[in-house]
């Protein structure tokens, strides 16, 4: 079960408190009509980089302050965000913004680009993810298990999963789709 939290007279900003996740499938449409916006599409036109977990590895998630926490088993995925031109995304810190994914899940999302970072190959992203925008962010149970949290963020639905995307590093790495 979640919660959507109103804060401001105005012009409110809306928050999402979910201590068990959010659903995929009919949970993710009914919190957008609750919101009162429509789900949108996306696509991830930044680029990742990407290497393969040799060990078990805590993966600590920042941006601007940490996002979540999650641990790659000896073959996941351990990515970094990069923009349009390559580059690597820093919040003002300067901390990268990695993550996890999980092995099996990892041909499915990315196909194999040209060139190399300092965290890995380069990969694109392969498919359209659902979009929800919270102004007042969220505070969720990710997928892997992990509280995950943003001061203004999007939900995302991908496939069967539903995750959160501080508003930043969304809006530098993902484009709308046309409808």
């Amino acid at each position: 079960m979640y919660k959507i939290l109103r804060r401001g007279f105005f012009r409110p900003k809306l928050r999402l408190v979910a201590p068990e996740g959010i659903g995929a499938g009919a949970e993710f449409d009914r919190l957008a009509a609750e919101l009162g916006t429509f789900v949108r599409r996306a696509r991830k036109v930044g680029f990742v980089s990407a290497r393969k977990a040799g060990a078990q590895q805590t993966v600590v998630s920042h941006w601007n302050g940490v996002e979540t926490t999650n641990t790659a088993q000896p073959g996941d995925w351990i990515i970094a965000n990069l923009d349009a031109g390559q580059v690597p995304l820093r919040d003002k810190a300067g901390n990268s913004n990695l993550y996890v994914i999980e092995a099996g899940k990892f041909p499915g999302l990315y196909e194999a680009a040209s060139g190399t970072t300092e965290f890995g190959g380069v990969y694109r992203a392969k498919g359209e993810v659902d979009v929800i925008y919270l102004s007042g962010g969220f505070l969720i149970k990710a997928p892997w298990g992990e509280v995950q949290q943003a001061g203004d963020g999007y939900l995302l639905r991908n496939s069967e999963e539903v995750y959160g995307n501080n508003r930043e590093t969304f809006e530098r790495t993902y484009e709308f789709s046309a409808r």
